[in-house]
C-alpha cells in the first residue's frame, strides 16, 4: 500500500487548490478597484499592496497545471511586453539611471502577467463568481468615493477620513489643498477617489460597469450579493457622470443607449432606473445648483461644436494620433522603441535631465500616442491591434452557439462587450492603459477575464461532444 501511495504521489504532484489561488486573485481584484495605492514605503521605494499579491499569485501560478496557449492575444501581449522592455532598457541609455527603469519593467512585467495568470487560476464558474463578487464590491467602494467627493456636502466627510491617509492617497495633503483652491467649501467638484485624479477614475469604472450586469446573472450569485451587483449597475454610472468630463458623459450615453436598444445582459432594467433617478433628481435639485457641474460639461461641449479649432483639448487629442507621423521622420530610432516610463517618474521627482529628455512638449493624450513615444511605433500598432483583436475575439464568440444548458453564455460575452466599449471610450482619448501600471491591470484583468470564461465554455462544449 505505501507504494502504491508513493507513486501516486509521484503522479500527481501537490499544486495549491483552485480556491486558495482565485482567493489571492479576488483580494486583488477588490483592491485594484476599491484602494489601489494603498502601500507602505521602504526607504525611497514604495511597495504597493497589489504588487505584493500578484508577485504571490504569480509565484503559486508556476506551480499550476499548464494550461493551452491563449490564442489569438498571447502573442500581441508577449510581443508588446518586448517592447516595453526594449523601451525601458534605452531609458537607461537615455537618462543614466538604472533604478527607475528597471523598477517600471518589474510593474509592467506584473501587470501583462494577469492576461496569463486568470485563465489559469480561474478554471470554474464557482471562481469567476468570486472574481465578480470582489469586483462588484470594489466598485461600490469606488463609486461612493466619488460621489461623496464631487458633492459638497459629503466632501468634508470623505476628505477627513478616506482621503487624509497618505498610505491611501499619495500626497493626501497636496489633495486637500488642491480641492480648497478649485471647489472651496461649498462648491460642486469632480469625482475623485482612490483610484486617482476624475480622468482616471471614469476610465476604470467605465471598464468594470459591464461587470455588474453580468454579476447580476452569474450562476452561484444570488441573495445579498446580486442586490449588490444590481445596485453597482446603478451607481457606477452615475459615478462616472459626476467625474464631469465630456468622455465620461459619452461613455456613459454610448453604453446606456447600448443597454436601452439592445438590453445586452439583461442590462435595459436598471439602465432605466438609473436614466430615471437621474432625471428626478436634477429636475429636483436644478440644472444650476451649486451642487452639480453639469454647466461645465455643457459650456465645453458647446465651446467644442461652436469653434473646434480653438479647442485645446480636442486639438490636443488629434496631435496625438498625427504628431507622431512627423515625430517618427526626425527620429527612426522610435520605429523599434522609445524611451520608456522611466523619464516620467523621474520628470516627476524633479529630474531636470528628464524634464529636458521626456518629450513633455508632445501630445500624448491617447493610448496610441503614449506608446508610441513610450515604447516605438512598432508597440504603439501592437496596442491597436490588441484592442481590435479583443473586440474581433468577444463578435466571435457572441456568434457561436452555447454549449447545451449554459443559458449565461451570451450575456456573459454581451457583458464582456459593453466592458470593451467601456475600454473604448478611455484608451481613444487618454493613454493611462499605457502610461499606468494600475491602468494596465485594469485592461489586461479584462482580456484575462475573458480568455477564462472562453477556456470555461470550451471545456463545457467538449464534455457536450466527447
Amino acid at each position: 500500500m505505501s507504494d502504491i501511495r508513493t507513486d501516486y504521489a509521484l503522479a500527481e504532484p501537490a499544486v495549491p487548490s483552485k480556491s486558495k489561488s482565485a482567493r489571492w486573485l479576488v483580494v486583488f481584484a477588490f483592491f485594484i478597484l476599491a484602494a489601489p495605492k494603498l502601500r507602505a514605503t521602504v526607504g525611497p521605494i514604495p511597495l504597493y499592496f497589489h504588487n505584493i499579491l500578484l508577485s504571490l499569485l504569480l509565484i503559486k501560478a508556476t506551480q499550476m497545471p499548464r494550461i493551452k496557449p491563449l490564442r489569438p492575444l498571447a502573442g500581441l501581449v508577449s510581443l508588446y511586453l518586448f517592447f516595453i522592455y526594449l523601451g525601458e532598457l534605452h531609458a537607461i541609455l537615455i537618462y543614466g539611471s538604472v533604478f527607475e527603469p528597471i523598477y517600471m519593467m518589474g510593474e509592467f512585467t506584473l501587470s501583462l502577467a494577469l492576461f496569463f495568470l486568470v485563465p489559469r487560476v480561474v478554471k470554474d464558474t464557482e471562481s469567476v463568481a468570486m472574481v465578480l463578487k470582489a469586483l462588484t464590491a470594489g466598485m461600490l467602494c469606488a463609486s461612493a468615493v466619488t460621489i461623496m467627493y464631487s458633492l459638497p456636502f459629503t466632501r468634508p466627510f470623505v476628505m477627513k477620513t478616506i482621503l487624509s491617509y497618505d498610505f491611501l492617497v499619495p500626497a493626501a495633503e497636496s489633495l486637500a489643498r488642491r480641492t480648497l483652491q478649485l471647489a472651496g467649501v461649498d462648491g460642486a467638484a469632480r469625482g475623485y477617489s482612490l483610484l486617482g485624479v476624475s480622468t482616471f477614475t471614469t476610465g476604470v469604472l467605465g471598464i468594470a460597469w459591464g461587470y455588474s450586469f453580468l454579476a447580476a446573472k452569474w450562476p452561484g450569485i444570488y441573495g445579498k450579493w446580486k442586490m449588490l451587483a444590481q445596485l453597482a449597475s446603478i451607481v457606477t454610472p452615475v459615478a462616472i457622470l459626476m467625474t464631469y468630463g465630456r468622455a465620461a458623459w459619452l461613455t456613459v450615453i454610448v453604453i446606456s443607449g447600448i443597454a436601452l436598444f439592445f438590453g445586452f445582459a439583461g442590462s435595459r432594467r436598471n439602465t432605466l432606473l438609473m436614466l430615471t433617478g437621474l432625471a428626478i433628481t436634477v429636475s429636483w435639485v436644478g440644472w444650476d445648483s451649486e451642487a452639480l457641474m453639469v454647466s461645465r460639461v455643457v459650456n465645453k461641449t458647446n465651446q467644442a461644436l461652436e469653434n473646434p479649432s480653438e479647442e485645446s483639448n480636442l486639438n490636443i487629442r488629434i496631435l496625438s494620433y498625427t504628431q507622431p507621423l512627423s515625430h517618427l521622420s526626425d527620429n527612426p530610432l522610435w520605429l523599434f522603441f522609445g524611451t520608456g516610463r522611466s523619464g516620467s517618474k523621474m520628470r516627476s521627482h524633479g529630474d531636470i535631465g528628464a524634464e529636458l529628455r521626456d518629450l513633455a512638449g508632445l501630445s500624448k493624450h491617447s493610448a496610441f500616442a503614449m506608446a508610441y513615444y513610450n515604447y516605438g511605433l512598432f508597440a504603439a500598432i501592437l496596442h491597436v491591434f490588441l484592442m481590435l483583436t479583443g473586440l474581433r475575439f468577444i463578435l466571435s464568440r457572441l456568434k457561436k452557439s452555447p454549449p447545451t444548458g449554459v443559458h449565461y453564455y451570451k450575456i456573459t460575452w454581451q457583458a464582456f462587450l459593453l466592458n470593451w466599449i467601456g475600454l473604448l471610450m478611455w484608451w481613444l482619448p487618454g493613454h493611462a492603459v499605457v502610461s499606468d501600471t494600475r491602468g494596465s491591470m485594469h485592461m489586461f484583468l479584462f482580456y484575462g477575464l475573458m480568455m477564462a470564461c472562453d477556456r470555461i465554455f470550451t471545456e463545457q462544449t467538449d464534455e457536450e461532444n466527447p
